[in-house]
C-alpha cells in the first residue's frame, strides 16, 4: 500500500510547514522511517513536542488505519504500568475482577508510544525487552505468552546512556529501541518557528476557549521572539492560553502574560551561556519557574509542565 508522506490530521500538515531547518530535518527523518516497522527512539527536551512526532510517524506508516495509543511510563507505578502494558489475567492481584487486555493487544496491528522510556523499573525493562526480541507479552498471572502486532515508538527527556552506565537502563534494551534515534530540537534553538506556532495556537484556543478574533498585541511577539522557552512548545502553548482566559477582551497584552515572560532575566541574551548547562539544569529550572508562577502548587505545575503529580515530586525529591 503506498504511503502517503503528508499526514491528513490538520496539526500534522502545520506541522509540515514549520520553516526552520533544525525541524524540517526532524520531520524528513520521520517521514523517511515510516514506512517501515523499525524501532523509534526519540528524543528532546520536555516540551518539545516529542508525542507529535510519534503521531506523525504512526499517520504516515502502512498501520495509520489502525489505533496509536500512547503510555506515559513516569506517571504510573510499576505494577499499574505492567497491567497497562501487557494485560491481566482476572484474580492475579487484588481489584483485578476481571481479565484485561493490556496496551499491546489494543494497539494490534497499529502503534503503541511509550513516554518517559527512561523511568520504567529494571524488572519492567525486562519484559519490554521480550515484546521487542520476541514479539510477544505475557499477561499478568498467566503462563502461556501471546503474540503481538504492534510498531514500538519510545521517547524521552533524559540521557539514556547514562542510564547505561549508572546500571538504571539496560543496555540491551537501549539499543533494540534506538535502531532509529529521532532527536526533536528545542524551540531556542529553531525561532524562526516560535511566529509561525504561535499564529497556529492562538487559532486553534480561541475555537477551544470560544474566544472569536483572539489576537496578541505586536509587543507580546516581541516579547515571544525574545525568550528563551525553557518549556518549549508546551510553555508557549500554556502562556497564550492563560493569556487568553486572562484577557476579557481576546486582545492579548503584555499584562496578560506569564511572569517569566516579563523578566529579562529569562530573554534569549542567555542562550549564550546555554551550551554549558545540561538538560537536566535546564529542566529543573524551568519546573523551578512555573512553580513560583503556580505559588507553588504542585497539581497546577504539574498540569503545566504535562507530567504527572509523583513524576513532578520524583524529579524535585532527585534534585
Amino acid at each position: 500500500m503506498p504511503i502517503d508522506p503528508k499526514p491528513k490530521d490538520a496539526a500534522l500538515q502545520f506541522l509540515a510547514a514549520v520553516p526552520s531547518q533544525p525541524f524540517q530535518h526532524t520531520l524528513e527523518m520521520a517521514r523517511k522511517v515510516a514506512p517501515f516497522d523499525t524501532s523509534i527512539l526519540i528524543t528532546g527536551e520536555t516540551g518539545v513536542g516529542k508525542e507529535v512526532i510519534a503521531r506523525y510517524i504512526h499517520s504516515a506508516s502502512r498501520r495509520a488505519g489502525y489505533s496509536m495509543l500512547s503510555v506515559n511510563c513516569g506517571a504510573l507505578p510499576e505494577t499499574l504500568l505492567e497491567s497497562e502494558l501487557f494485560g491481566h489475567r482476572a484474580g492475579s492481584f487484588t481489584g483485578a475482577v476481571r481479565d484485561r487486555n493490556g496496551l499491546f493487544e489494543q494497539a494490534a496491528r497499529g502503534t503503541i508510544l511509550l513516554d518517559e522510556i527512561g523511568d520504567i523499573s529494571l524488572s519492567t525493562q525486562v519484559k519490554l525487552l521480550r515484546v521487542l526480541q520476541e514479539r510477544e507479552i505475557l499477561r499478568i498471572g498467566e503462563s502461556i505468552p501471546r503474540k503481538v502486532d504492534t510498531r514500538i515508538i519510545a521517547a524521552t527527556n533524559r540521557n539514556l546512556e547514562q542510564a547505561v552506565t549508572e546500571g538504571r537502563f539496560r543496555e540491551d534494551l537501549l539499543y533494540r529501541l534506538r535502531v532509529i534515534e529521532i532527536v526533536v530540537p528545542p524551540l531556542r534553538e529553531r525561532p524562526q518557528d516560535i511566529l509561525p506556532l504561535t499564529d497556529y495556537l492562538v487559532q486553534k484556543l480561541s475555537v477551544r476557549l470560544g474566544i472569536p478574533n483572539l489576537r496578541l498585541d505586536d509587543s507580546c511577539l516581541k516579547r515571544f521572539r525574545a525568550y528563551y522557552w525553557p518549556g518549549n512548545v508546551r510553555e508557549l502553548e500554556n502562556a497564550i492560553e492563560r493569556a487568553a482566559v486572562l484577557s476579557g477582551t481576546g486582545e492579548i497584552k503584555p499584562e496578560h502574560l506569564p511572569p517569566q515572560l516579563l523578566d529579562p532575566g529569562g530573554s534569549r541574551q542567555h542562550v549564550d551561556s546555554a551550551p554549558s548547562r545540561s538538560l537536566r539544569e535546564v529542566e529543573m529550572n524551568y519546573i523551578r519557574t512555573v512553580l513560583k508562577a503556580t505559588g507553588g502548587h504542585r497539581g497546577q505545575a504539574a498540569k503545566i509542565l504535562g507530567i504527572s503529580p509523583a513524576t513532578l515530586w520524583r524529579k524535585l525529591k532527585n534534585e
